[in-house]
């Protein structure tokens, strides 16, 4: 198909307002309608005829209608029932035939992703979507770890959860969300979008990232193990590591370290000292620890 025409706001705004589906604050609803931006998603995903796409979080399909018509077949799973019919409106009618639509949470609580969209990945050669901005951390931390996702992730994003995804250490930003990131895939910022690109317009600017799985990814004992030490470590960010650790398992630090086999010289450390491989050394350590009584002297 040729270019896709651009979608005038006033177009958007009636075909949302007539399916009773305006934006909505507690869903995260900011809606990509720069049809140049929309486009460069696309190319920049690599998205061709050979594709199959899942996106979560549609909306009114203004982003789904140009990966329709880059040839991907698209698997939808939208959360608002309403919207729906907007999307309809504004999909064009020789693309729909692509188009596989769902409605139904992409989560199942804030630690699991929903069997709806487990049921959508298999086949799915890679994730592109415009992330509602109250869900992006869980969602991504979740696809990277799970197993029948796929290699390719491509997100649009609050610029400051770019940054978390993304941070190295020492850096402000480095926490959890990084060293997982970093153990599963690599990522890099593509473009920086500006808030006068959405409707209805947020506060915040937004990036595109994009993250490759690693072949070598923890396992998901592994990961377990990471993300219950993870709490533990970041958990003060001005104490150091064996502090903070410590005082959650009602231990003395030196027996902490010694536990742990922390060296003298980064005993003094925090947590966003140590590199994403060594915390998760650290914490198969700290698992063997705890499932042995980690109160016991």
């Amino acid at each position: 198909m040729s270019a896709l025409p651009p979608i005038p706001l006033a177009v958007l705004r009636a075909a949302v307002l007539a399916a009773g589906a305006p934006p909505r604050k507690r869903h995260g609803q900011h809606f990509l309608q720069d049809a140049n931006l929309l486009a460069a998603l696309v190319r920049d995903a690599r998205i061709g005829p050979q594709d199959v796409v899942l996106e979560i979080g549609p909306g009114p399909g203004l982003l789904t209608r140009h990966l329709l018509a880059a040839g991907a077949r698209v698997r939808a799973v939208e959360i608002d029932r309403r919207i729906h019919a907007a999307a309809e409106r504004l999909i064009e009618a020789e693309l729909r035939p692509g188009l596989h639509w769902v409605e139904a949470d992409a989560l199942a609580g804030s630690q699991a992703l929903s069997p709806e969209l487990l049921g959508l990945l298999p086949g799915c050669t890679s994730v592109v979507s415009n992330l509602p901005y109250n869900v992006a951390a869980p969602l991504i931390v979740l696809l990277l770890q799970e197993p029948s996702a796929p290699d390719r992730l491509l997100f649009m994003i609050q610029a400051e959860m770019g940054q978390r995804l993304l941070a190295g250490p020492g850096h402000r930003d480095y926490g959890s969300l990084s060293v997982v990131t970093s153990l599963c895939a690599e990522g890099r910022v593509l473009r920086r979008v500006p808030p006068e690109a959405f409707w209805p317009v947020p506060r915040v600017a937004s990036v595109v990232i994009e993250l490759r799985r690693r072949a070598s990814r923890p396992p998901s004992e592994a990961l377990a193990a990471l993300h219950a030490f993870l709490g533990l470590a970041f958990q003060a960010r001005r104490k150091t590591l064996a502090n903070s650790v410590a005082q959650a398992a009602l231990l003395p630090v030196g027996q902490v370290c010694e536990r742990l086999g922390l060296p003298e010289k980064l005993r003094q450390s925090r947590a966003e000292a140590f590199s994403p491989v060594q915390l998760l050394h650290l914490a198969l350590g700290w698992a063997g620890i705890a499932s042995g009584g980690r109160n016991r002297p």
